[in-house]
C-alpha cells in the first residue's frame, strides 16, 4: 500500500498532509505506535509512525533534529501526530523538519482511533498476503503433480510457462540442459543488469536485465535468478518481460519454478552420487583389493560389465595435490571418454580407470593421451598420466601396482607428464623391488659431483649418450666443433677415471647419468 492510498481513505477524512506531496508514494508495509526518542531500537523501514506528541515535548531542537534524521536513515513511510489531546496544534518547527528531511507529516484528529489506522494498513496487506499464499499453494499443488510423474525439465519448464504466460528459458550447462519456452531470444548482450527488490515470501535473489538480442535485433528486458543447487554450479532461469516491475503472484509463481527445479537436481545429485560411490566400490575391490580367487573376481567383473572381453588395461593420473578440483574432474572426464566399458575409484592423490577391450589393437597408447590431453592440463603441481600394460583377467592385480610404480619413479625421475610402463625399461625391476633408494645409491659419486660442479661437463656427457656415443653428433647437437668435444670428453675421463671405449665400464656411468639428468628434470618441475 501506498500512503497515498491510505490517506485517501475515509478514515482520513478530516486529517491533513502538512508536507504536501512529499513522500506520497512512499510503500506502507507496517504500522507502530511510538512514545519514545530511541526509534532506531523499534522502527524499520516502510513503517507508519503514530505518536501524540508526548516524546517531543520537552526535547531540545538538537534531539529533535537527530529523531528526524534517524527516520530519514530508517527509511520510515510516515509520521502520524494526534492533535488536541497533548497539543492543540502541530508546531511549526516539526513541520520544518518535516520538509527538511522529507519525512510526510499527517495531522490526525482526536477521535481517529490508533487501532483503525492500524486496521486500515494491515487489513489490506493481510488480504493481499493471503493471496500470495493461496497462489504459492495452488501452483505448488499443480507442480507436486509434475514431480510426481519424475518429468523432466523440458516438460518442468513447460507447465511453468503455461503458470507464468512469459518467455522463459534454463540454463544448466554441467546437465547440458538448455530450455526456452515461448519466443526465443538468442545471441544476446547484457546492457543493463541491477539487482531487484523482491517481495516478502521470496527466497531467491533477482536480478533485473537489460538484453538486445542480435538475432531477432531488438531490446528486450528479463528477470533471472541464479538457483543454488548441490553441484556448487551454474544454474539459471530467466523470464522474459515488457517492464522491470512483475506482479507479485508472478513471483510466487517463480518461486515454485525454482524449488521444483532445485528438488530435481538434488535428486540428480544424490542419483549420481550414489552411482559414482558405487563404480569406486567396484573398482577399487577389483583394482585395489584384488580377490586372489578368480570366481570371486568374476563375480565383481560381471557386476562392474567388464566381464565381455579378455583384455585389460589400466591409465592412472596423480598430482602432488589434488587440490584443484576441476582440473581432476576434467582428467576423469576425458579419461571416461577414451573408452567403454570401464570403472574407476579415487584415491585422495590419484584416480585409475579400468578399461576392458576386445583386442591388443583397441589398447589405450600414449600417443592417444598425448593427443588426447593438452600438457598444460598436466604441467602443475607434477600431474602425471600413467599407461599399464595390457593384461588379461589372472593378472589385473598387477595394473594398479604397475601404475603407482611408473608415478612413484617419475616424481623421482621426471620422463614426461604421460607415460607407459613400459618406458621404464629396466628400471621397473627396481621399483617392483622398492629398491630405488638403492638405485639412486647406483649412480657413481664422481659422476654425481661432476654434475653438481660442472654443467657444462655433464651436459656434454649426457648428449655424448644419448647420440649413440659419436662425437660428430654430439658436437652437431651441442653446436660446438668437434675438437671442442674431444677435449672435453678427455677431460671427463680424467675426472671420472674412465676409459669412454669400454662399453662394460660405462654401462653404470650412462645408467647414472641418464638417471641425473631425469632427476634433475624433475627438480625443475
Amino acid at each position: 500500500m501506498k500512503l497515498k492510498e491510505l490517506v485517501e481513505l475515509p478514515l482520513f477524512e478530516k486529517s491533513k498532509v502538512l508536507t504536501g506531496s512529499i513522500g506520497l508514494t512512499n510503500s506502507v508495509g507496517s504500522v507502530m505506535v511510538l512514545e519514545a526518542m530511541d526509534i532506531e531500537k523499534w522502527s524499520k523501514a516502510h513503517q507508519l509512525i503514530l505518536t501524540s506528541f508526548y516524546a517531543f515535548k520537552d526535547q531540545s531542537p538538537e534531539e529533535l533534529r537527530v529523531f528526524f534524521e534517524k527516520m530519514q536513515q530508517i527509511g520510515v513511510s510516515g509520521l502520524v501526530i494526534k492533535v488536541d489531546r497533548l497539543i492543540p496544534m502541530i508546531p511549526d518547527w516539526v513541520i520544518e523538519l518535516s520538509f527538511a528531511y522529507q519525512i510526510p507529516l499527517i495531522k490526525v484528529q482526536q477521535e481517529v482511533s490508533y487501532e483503525a489506522i492500524m486496521l486500515a494498513v494491515y487489513e489490506p496487506l493481510l488480504n493481499h498476503q493471503t493471496q500470495l499464499l493461496r497462489t504459492y499453494y495452488e501452483v505448488r499443488q499443480r507442480f507436486m503433480k509434475v514431480e510426481r510423474n519424475h518429468s523432466s525439465f523440458d516438460q518442468i519448464m513447460q507447465e511453468f510457462y503455461q503458470l507464468i504466460e512469459k518467455p522463459c528459458s534454463l540454463r544448466i550447462p554441467h546437465l547440458d540442459v538448455h530450455v526456452s519456452v515461448g519466443q526465443s531470444f538468442k545471441n544476446f548482450v547484457v546492457t543493463k543488469q541491477e539487482p531487484m527488490k523482491t517481495i516478502e515470501f521470496t527466497k531467491n535473489h533477482y536480478e533485473y536485465l537489460e538484453l538486445f538480442s542480435h538475432e531477432n535485433n531488438q531490446y528486450v528486458t528479463a528477470i533471472k535468478v541464479e538457483i543454488i543447487n548441490p553441484y556448487n554450479d551454474l544454474c539459471t532461469l530467466i523470464v522474459y518481460q515488457k517492464d522491470s516491475q512483475i506482479p507479485e503472484a508472478k513471483v510466487m509463481i517463480i518461486e515454485n519454478v525454482i524449488d521444483v527445479i532445485y528438488e530435481r537436481l538434488q535428486m540428480e545429485y544424490l542419483l549420481k552420487k550414489e552411482r559414482y560411490n558405487r563404480m569406486n566400490n567396484l573398482a577399487d575391490a577389483i583394482l585395489q583389493n584384488t580377490p586372489s580367487n578368480l570366481a570371486e573376481l568374476d563375480l565383481l567383473l560381471e557386476e562392474a560389465q567388464l566381464d565381455r572381453y579378455d583384455f585389460y588395461q589400466g591409465i592412472a593420473f596423480a598430482s602432488n595435490s589434488f587440490k584443484d578440483k576441476e582440473r581432476k574432474s576434467v582428467v576423469l572426464h576425458k579419461l571416461r571418454a577414451l573408452k567403454t566399458p570401464h570403472v574407476f575409484f579415487e584415491h585422495h592423490n590419484y584416480l585409475v580407470i579400468l578399461y576392458n577391450f576386445q583386442s591388443i589393437a583397441h589398447q589405450v597408447t600414449k600417443q592417444m593421451l598425448q593427443t588426447h590431453f593438452d600438457n598444460a592440463l598436466l604441467a602443475d603441481e607434477h600431474g602425471c598420466l600413467v599407461v599399464s600394460e595390457v593384461l588379461r583377467k589372472e593378472q589385473i592385480k598387477e595394473i594398479l601396482p604397475e601404475c603407482l610404480d611408473a608415478i612413484r619413479f617419475n616424481r623421482q625421475f621426471y620422463l614426461a607428464p604421460i607415460i607407459a610402463y613400459s618406458d621404464l625399461g629396466i628400471f621397473s625391476s627396481f621399483i617392483k623391488e622398492n629398491q630405488l633408494e638403492k638405485l639412486q645409491q647406483s649412480i657413481p659419486p664422481k659422476l654425481y659431483q661432476l654434475s653438481e660442479e660442472n654443467e657444462e661437463l655433464f651436459k656434454t656427457l649426457y648428449t655424448f649418450f644419448i647420440t649413440n656415443r659419436n662425437y660428430k653428433n654430439t658436437a652437431e647437437t651441442l653446436f660446438l666443433h668437434a675438437k671442442t668435444i674431444r677435449y672435453r670428453l678427455s677431460k671427463i675421463e680424467q675426472l671420472l677415471e674412465i676409459d669412454l671405449t669400454s662399453p662394460i665400464q660405462l654401462v653404470n656411468y650412462e645408467i647414472g647419468t641418464y638417471l641425473l639428468e631425469l632427476q634433475k628434470r624433475s627438480q625443475a618441475k
